[in-house]
Order: structure tokens, then sequence, then C-alpha cells
């Protein structure tokens, strides 16, 4: 039987962050499983977590999200009704709201909110799109570009408007795909890294600008890596305890470690083994939901539907970067420093973390208050 967890607003002692302990089972969101449109059989991914209005979340209701998102890598709230002011306001509860550059975002702004990319296929003025337009259909990873320390990005999407078929959002369970590798698989596994560069990203190519391009360097990732709150122990410590996950970026990214060649082929076979049916779960939007997923542990995939001009879906997207603790930091194997954080003084507080070659923009202060 398909199991998950129906959180409740319960009083709690567990601190934001921390892993709630399940109340009551629940089946998983599985909206479109008996027609089968696209099928996916993972047990874990899609649980269904009902904390109310996430308007009124308060701390134990937020503390219960964030160990739903960690144990179980995607979760479903359903019937909310928000603004995108307010979907970023919810976002910033759960940590320090991220906000791309504009070129990343598919020169669509969501006018007054920088923080809010808008996945849809009609501009912010209300006219079509055209068929053409896509963003995000292939398999991937959320802020694989960020250095290692910096990379634990939780996504946060909400649907004002889906179309009654198709249109689904694809996830993949990157633990689940671990623990089942072979043994051979899994040494080879070890033995590569990732090289990610906002260069070889599709959408970024295609819509990036050459100098927002260059706020970022490359950046090398562990194809087999522990999950962020197991970063204290070692790879060997967290595969034995289940908080270890691959993390393989999307399938244009470059390899270390092994021949060129090799890299690329055992790239492709993990994208494969790990988006089959066995890991997979396929959300099928209805208005009102909030899905929200964790990057390191899952790969996302965005497929087509009927996209005539009559038909809308509507679906915005918040960006969320969860701190590792100080020791963890001090563990992170690419040596990254912290770069000032700085906040919009325009706007609600958006955190944003530049390269540290980076200048702060204009209009822009320190977090801390001194420039």
């Amino acid at each position: 039987m398909l199991l998950a967890v129906l959180f409740a607003l319960a009083a709690s002692s567990a601190e934001p962050g921390a892993c709630a302990a399940p109340d009551a089972p629940d089946v998983v969101n599985r909206r479109g499983w008996d027609k089968c449109e696209r099928c996916g059989g993972s047990e874990r991914l899609g649980a269904l977590v009902n904390i109310g209005d996430v308007r009124r979340a308060d701390a134990d209701a937020v503390s219960r999200v964030l160990g739903a998102v960690r144990d179980y890598g995607v979760v479903v709230l359903r019937g909310q009704d928000l603004t995108r002011h307010e979907q970023v306001e919810f976002t910033a509860k759960l940590g320090e709201v991220v906000a791309l550059p504009g070129s990343f975002e598919g020169q669509d702004p969501e006018p007054g909110e920088p923080a809010i990319q808008r996945v849809t296929n009609f501009w912010a003025n209300g006219t079509w799109k055209g068929a053409g337009k896509s963003f995000g259909q292939y398999w991937h990873q959320d802020g694989q570009f960020w250095p290692r320390s910096h990379r634990h990005i939780l996504s946060m999407l909400y649907a004002s408007a889906a179309p009654a078929t198709g249109g689904q959002t694809g996830f993949a369970d990157l633990r689940g795909a671990l623990r089942a590798l072979s043994p051979p698989l899994l040494e080879r596994a070890r033995r590569t890294s990732i090289v990610a560069s906002v260069r070889d990203i599709p959408d970024f190519v295609r819509y990036g600008t050459p100098d927002e391009l260059c706020l970022f360097d490359d950046v090398t990732h562990p194809i087999v890596d522990s999950m962020p709150h197991a970063r204290a122990r070692s790879v060997e410590g967290a595969l034995a305890d289940g908080d270890a996950t691959l993390f393989i970026g999307s399938p244009q990214m470059r390899t270390a470690g092994i021949d060129a060649a090799e890299g690329g082929a055992l790239l492709r076979l993990l994208f494969e083994h790990a988006t089959g049916p066995s890991f997979t779960y396929f959300h099928h939007w209805t208005p009102g939901d909030i899905v929200i997923w964790d990057n390191v542990q899952t790969l996302h995939h965005a497929f087509g539907y009927e996209n005539n001009g009559t038909v809308r879906r509507e679906l915005f997207r918040t960006q969320v970067r969860l701190r590792p603790s100080e020791e963890h930091l001090a563990l992170a194997s690419d040596g990254a420093s912290m770069p000032p954080r700085w906040v919009r003084a325009d706007s609600l507080p958006v955190w944003v973390d530049p390269p540290a070659h980076a200048q702060p923009e204009r209009g822009a202060v320190r977090a801390d208050g001194e420039l």
C-alpha cells in the first residue's frame, strides 16, 4: 500500500527544520493514478501535509513542513489561495529566499516580486507565449550550479491554474535510486563527480545574458554524497544509515574523476536508473496545490500538455536555501567561504548569496547593516 504522512498542527517540541514524527498515516497524493496518464511507483515522494492555511503557518507548522520535506523529498499542501506576495512570505518562513538573476527566469518577471519565477504559458501582461515556449522539460536538480555548501535549495511551486490533462511535474527519488545501485555501479559512481556550469543548463543558455552567466563559476559535486543533515558523518556512515544520495544535476553536465566518455555513459545510465517507475512520482496539478521539494535528493521534470492558447497552466516558483550548521560547513569539500548576504532595501527581504567576486546591486545594503 502506498503510504505517506498527514501532518497535523498538534503541539510539538521540534525545532524548525527538525524531522517531525508521523502523526497519522494517509495516502500519497495520487491524482491521475487510476488513469495512469503518467505512472510512478515511488512510495516516498508526494507525501500529503496538512497545516491548514499556509498564510497562518506558525513555527510548529514550519517545522513539520521542513521535517516532511527532509523525510519524503516531495510534499504536497492542497487547497491554498495565495497572492504572489503571500507565497514569498510563506517561503521566507522556511529559510532564506533565493532570487536568481532575471534572465535565468525565462525573461518573464513577476511585477514587483523578484523572488517569483513565472512557470506559465501566458506572459505577465496576459498574452499567450505561444506553443514553442517551455521551461524545465528535462530531468534536473535546481541549484546544481551553487557550491556544495550553498546548494541545499528547496523549490516551491504554487498552482493558480492547471490543465485538466497533461502538464504534470515529475519527481525522481535520488536517495532510493542510490540504495538500489549494484555494488559495481556504486563503486564507479563514488569515483566520479559532476562539473556543474550555468553555461551547460539549457534554459539558462537559452535565456541568460552573458553578464549574468558570468556571475557563476563552475562547481564540482561528488555523485555519491551525504544528505546535508548527515554531512558531519562519513559517506560510508551515511550510506549505511540511508542518509546518502545521488547528485547528478542534469544530463548536460560534464564529469570528473574518470574518462570523459566513460563518465558521460555513467551519467546517462544513472539518469535512466533514477527516473524508472520505482523511484518516480508525477504530480497532476489542481489549482490551489503547493508542492515543495528538496533539490539535493530529487530530480524534477516539467511535462507537456495541449498548449494551444485556450488552456492556462500557471505555476509560480520560489526557492529557499537551508543553511547547514557550522560544523557541517567546516566539512564542506569545496571549502567555499560564505559570501556576504545582500538584501534589497526597497522590497520584502530577499536573500541573495552572490559569488564572492560579485558586487552588491545598486540600492542594496548588507544584511548585517554594514556597508
